[in-house]
């Protein structure tokens, strides 16, 4: 890593390519803020470092014991949350890309099961089914 200033306080760090900015009153530990302290000689990190990162603070955190949830019978609701309904959604979202909801001209008819040609567009066969010469019945 290589560690170049930018102020007193703000600092880029070039790791493989990409660059980092470190601001060192952010009192968030990160690798690269280490790096920038280790450029500077610094050995004590903890007056950058903030207080709810420390290990004291982190055993003081779980010092205090996690009483677990009461049964639901003997649970204190108020009656203005008991009387909310909560209601199931409008509608499914389908998995999968959404179809393209196309809108329709008013020319355009509604079904259209016969086949048109693509050389002589007459309807009731294709172009692979055209023939010159028509059968004769």
């Amino acid at each position: 890593m290589t560690v170049k200033a930018s102020s007193t306080y703000i600092y880029s760090v070039y790791e493989s390519g990409r660059r980092y900015i470190v601001d060192l009153k952010n009192e968030i530990p990160c690798a690269h803020a280490t790096a920038v302290l280790k450029s500077k000689h610094v050995k004590e990190f903890g007056d950058y470092c903030s207080e709810y990162y420390k290990p004291n603070t982190l055993v003081k955190t779980y010092e205090v014991p996690i009483v677990p949830m009461p049964d639901k019978k003997d649970w204190d609701v108020f009656s203005s949350v008991d009387e909310e309904e909560v209601l199931s959604p409008l509608y499914k979202r389908l998995p999968g890309r959404p179809k393209k909801g196309r809108k329709k001209k008013s020319s355009e008819t509604l079904s259209s099961s016969t086949n048109r040609c693509g050389r002589c567009s007459h309807e009731g066969h294709n172009r692979r089914s055209y023939s010159f010469f028509p059968k004769e019945n």
